[in-house]
């Protein structure tokens, strides 16, 4: 994943690279066999347990869905299998429209129309280190970070880039705010790695040096920490 990244007069375009990779993992046998999984058609949609749960008479309902297997279809290898959207019944549905559904501070859901964004991280206006720092402890107790990526060099002059700015942040022991830019106001807004994506409205950048060495993580937060607001006490009555 690519970033174009700015600092002062010095803008490149970096490597993102996931903090937490994913490990591949082989599922093996007793016996030492490896297996790999597959997709085989097992029931239809009708005998499914939610639907059964809803009725009364559960063995009257499996009489009369003739609960057979049918062998030309029980069984069958899928090689490849396509998503479709149903509703309530089971009934696929070919017009809807996505909604978010937002938790507030009171526990109480809120809803919404989902909406397209478009990531900003790799556009023509460069992602900008800004000069709001703030203390490692005070970003951790103050935001929920989802998501971290290293930034790394492409070659030896955004090698000198990173290693300068990673130097910085090590000297000033603080992290450093990041924030995109919307191409036609150019005023400050959340960042999307990619499209559809999810926003990150804060931001952050931590640095580190060892020796001719450089480490700069990209810190993503999409919910702010708050303390619950407790009511004051009254007056005591007697």
């Amino acid at each position: 994943m690519k970033i174009h990244l700015a600092f002062e007069n010095i803008d490149a375009e970096l490597e993102l690279v996931p903090t937490h990779r994913h490990k591949k993992r082989i599922r093996r046998t007793p016996n030492g066999d490896e297996v790999n999984r597959q997709r085989y058609i097992v029931l239809d949609v009708n005998k499914r347990n939610e639907v059964l749960s809803e009725e009364e008479n559960v063995i009257q309902k499996l009489k009369e869905l003739d609960d057979d297997i049918d062998i030309e279809l029980a069984g069958k290898y899928i090689k490849s299998s396509t998503r479709i959207v149903v509703n309530e019944d089971f009934k696929p549905v070919y017009n809807y429209m996505k909604h978010d559904i937002l938790i507030k501070t009171d526990g109480s859901l809120k809803e919404r129309p989902h909406q397209l964004t478009l990531g900003n991280v790799n556009q023509s206006i460069p992602v900008r280190i800004t000069n709001e720092k703030i203390e490692p402890k005070d970003c951790i107790m103050k935001y929920f970070f989802r998501k971290s990526y290293f930034i790394t060099h492409t070659n030896g002059l955004t090698f000198k880039f990173l290693y300068d700015i990673a130097k910085k942040l090590f000297k000033s022991g603080k992290f450093a705010r990041v924030d995109a830019y919307h191409p036609e106001t150019k005023k400050p807004q959340p960042l999307v790695l990619y499209d559809n994506g999810r926003k990150f409205p804060r931001a952050y950048l931590e640095g580190k040096i060892k020796g001719s060495s450089y480490c700069l993580i990209l810190h993503l937060s999409d919910q702010e920490i708050k303390v619950p607001e407790t009511q004051a006490s009254g007056d005591n009555e007697n």
